[in-house]
């Protein structure tokens, strides 16, 4: 049976109705719910017809305001360098803002990257991204649908600013082996799904990299070499003793390697990054009405960075561990939860050699300490939805303690065919602060905890929401305007050669404050026809306001894009499908060098007003075709050619000082591939 909304009901009998709504119900649930959630009732209903308009979208709404994205897209979409990312597309949501290639972050809601939860399965992930930005570590066959949160309104998101991001395995057993393989230039990757007796599913993932093997030419500039390496591997296992209850485990592991040399610089660099989770969930249906899902959980990532230069060598390494369970109850229309999560964090601790003598600040690790209870009850009077609800969290590190209650409400009005109304409103805090002196795609980030010197973060954020929906539902349109109040913000106010050159101290690398975010969103879909996809515009601002006296006044974050335009569309018509991106968007800010010299020959920069120059404008259009050769026996296989910045438009990604010409200039930045065509051979059975 399809699980889209049907249109024309035909072929029923009227001692069916009852069996019919039940039906409907669950087609309605499988659109609205995340997959883990679908657990079912036990009992056999006879066979119904249901009949209607075929809708060809990959963007289905839930009751609570949050994505789900079916991950199929990804086999018709622009694949760059073989690989469909997930977070590539995420990017194109409104209120989402494009990156550069060399940022794999989401910055939603003008909110920083740091502020959101990345998650596999509820389970947080941190610095999820591979190197430059191109690919985040989530290998797409392995999971169902991507669920995305823009704005935490409920209690039972986690204690963050930003969005949420969850990538969802299916819970569906097969009676089948299904797999997908694909193999691109220059990382190759495959999913078996195999069925193990008639009660569990056990499904494997991996994809590995071979640049170095293919491109190690290409990967040089003048006197820059870049060798590099990643791989992604997953493992899970569903286990369905009965309707009633379902055991999943989850493993994941994914690394990092590369090197950079520079002769001009005698400079040698190692880069090293990973993470490695392991979790085991319980989903239980206790009756007709109560849900209770639980799941323990280890996750790991760690950052190894290491410089060598003529006069010294340095090694900047960082770790964060998080053991945690969570514990979620649904009962009509309560529910409630509770998470615990002890944190073990070692933020960048630089350790120096060579000629220079510098003392830094060691940093200790951390061992900090998340508990929360929260609750929310909805209720539906007429056209009319109400819901509220809160979480209360206690946290602890070292001698700072902290008991906070976030509050959640949101009304929602459905006015029939003219539409539906959402006005949300919520109070959110975060313990935890990331930081670094790059954003570049690299493992120079950090997390570290927070404390007397660096207070938990908190946030108030407004929601107006609008939807409708057009010509028999062929076009789905939304309009949303938010407005975010930021507390504790920090910001990093250094480079990589204050770690080598000054007194390393955290606390002066930072600059504190407080920032507003607001701006609008529009959508408009196209969910019928051999054309579909969406078009997203944005408008937006994100500021900031810093104690320090040196800077007085509002300035624009590093990663603001005032205006995006995005455009995400694909044709099908016969055994091919074309697919497009295109994106437009405002330059991001930054902060232009005054003047420069020399120490021990590397160039010192003495920068002018902060974020008080802008980027040129980005544009990217990306293309893909894919042609599918005859199918047998449900497998399928074809062929799919991608073309990165078909117009070659150079980007600027940041400006940098260099010798050009004999002589010390600033200039920007783009990436060193203006064009990045690929060709794709898939798989699926």
């Amino acid at each position: 049976m399809s699980s889209r909304h049907p249109d024309i009901l035909q072929g029923t009998k009227a001692s069916d109705m009852f069996r019919l709504v039940f039906v409907l119900f669950s087609c309605l649930s499988a659109t609205t719910l995340p997959a883990q959630d679908s657990l079912l009732l036990g009992g056999d209903i006879q066979e119904v017809n249901v009949r209607g308009h075929k809708l060809n979208t990959y963007l289905l709404e839930s009751p609570i305001g949050t994505s789900l994205v079916d991950l199929r897209m990804m086999d018709n979409m622009p694949r760059i360098l073989g690989n469909a990312d997930p977070m590539h597309y995420a990017q194109m949501l409104p209120g989402v803002q494009t990156n550069s290639e060399y940022d794999a972050g989401l910055h939603i809601q003008g909110c920083d990257n740091a502020h959101n939860m990345m998650m596999i399965s509820g389970v947080p992930i941190y610095n999820a991204a591979h190197l430059l930005g191109f690919f985040s570590i989530f290998n797409t066959p392995h999971f169902a649908t991507m669920q995305f949160t823009k704005s935490p309104s409920l209690p039972s998101y986690g204690n963050r600013l930003g969005g949420f991001v969850d990538m969802l395995m299916t819970d569906t057993l097969r009676d089948k082996a299904s797999g997908d393989l694909s193999i691109g230039p220059i990382s190759s990757q495959g999913t078996l799904r195999l069925p193990v007796g008639k009660r569990s599913l056990l499904t494997v993932s991996a994809r590995q990299a071979y640049i170095n093997l293919l491109y190690g030419r290409w990967l040089k500039l003048d006197t820059e070499v870049l060798r590099y390496s990643f791989g992604d591997y997953n493992v899970t296992w569903l286990y369905q003793p009965n309707d009633r209850h379902q055991l999943s485990i989850d493993f994941y592991h994914g690394y990092d390697n590369a090197k950079y040399s520079d002769e001009d610089y005698l400079l040698d660099t190692g880069l090293k990054w990973g993470n490695t989770m392991f979790a085991l969930h319980l989903n239980s249906l206790l009756g007709r009405q109560t849900r209770l899902k639980q799941t323990a959980y280890v996750t790991h990532s760690y950052n190894d960075f290491k410089l060598d230069m003529n006069i010294l060598s340095a090694q900047v390494p960082s770790r964060v561990t998080d053991v945690g369970y969570k514990a979620g109850l649904q009962q009509g229309p309560w529910s409630g939860g509770a998470e615990l999560t002890l944190h073990t964090i070692k933020p960048q601790d630089p350790q120096l050699e060579g000629q220079l003598s510098i003392d830094h600040t060691k940093q200790d690790i951390q061992h900090s300490l998340e508990a929360s209870l929260y609750g929310d009850y909805t209720l539906k009077v007429g056209k009319m939805s109400y819901s509220a609800g809160g979480r209360a969290t206690f946290y602890q590190y070292g001698d700072y303690r902290r008991l906070a209650v976030d509050p959640a409400v949101s009304v929602k009005w459905n006015v029939g065919a003219v539409g539906e109304f959402t006005l949300r409103g919520s109070l959110k805090h975060q313990y935890m602060h990331r930081s670094g002196f790059s954003n570049m795609g690299l493992p120079t980030e950090f997390w570290f905890s927070a404390s007397q010197d660096f207070p938990a973060q908190y946030a108030w954020n407004v929601t107006l929401g609008y939807e409708t929906w057009l010509l028999n539902r062929m076009y789905h349109i939304t309009l949303e305007g938010y407005h975010k109040w930021l507390y504790h913000q920090q910001e990093y106010n250094g480079n990589v050669l204050d770690v080598l050159y000054s007194a390393y101290d955290l606390h002066s690398m930072l600059l504190h404050g407080h920032g507003y975010n607001y701006g609008i969103n529009l959508l408009v879909e196209k969910r019928k026809g051999r054309l579909t996809g969406w078009m997203a515009y944005s408008w937006g601002r994100a500021l900031r306001r810093f104690y320090d006296g040196r800077f007085d006044g509002l300035y624009p974050a590093n990663h603001e894009r005032i205006h995006e335009f995005n455009s995400v569309l694909t044709y099908k018509i016969g055994r091919w499908s074309f697919g497009s991106t295109l994106v437009f968007a405002s330059g991001t800010p930054f902060t232009a060098s005054r003047s420069f010299y020399l120490i021990n020959g590397s160039i010192i920069s003495v920068f002018g007003e902060h974020n008080a120059q802008r980027l040129k404008p980005y544009f990217r259009l990306d293309l893909s075709v894919n042609y599918d050769f005859k199918s047998r026996n449900g497998r399928r296989s074809g062929i799919n050619l991608s073309i990165y910045d078909v117009t070659m438009h150079n980007n600027d990604i940041y400006y940098r000082l260099k010798i050009y010409d004999n002589q010390f200039a600033a200039r920007p930045f783009s990436f060193m591939l203006s064009i990045m065509p690929s060709i794709n051979y898939y798989y699926h059975f």
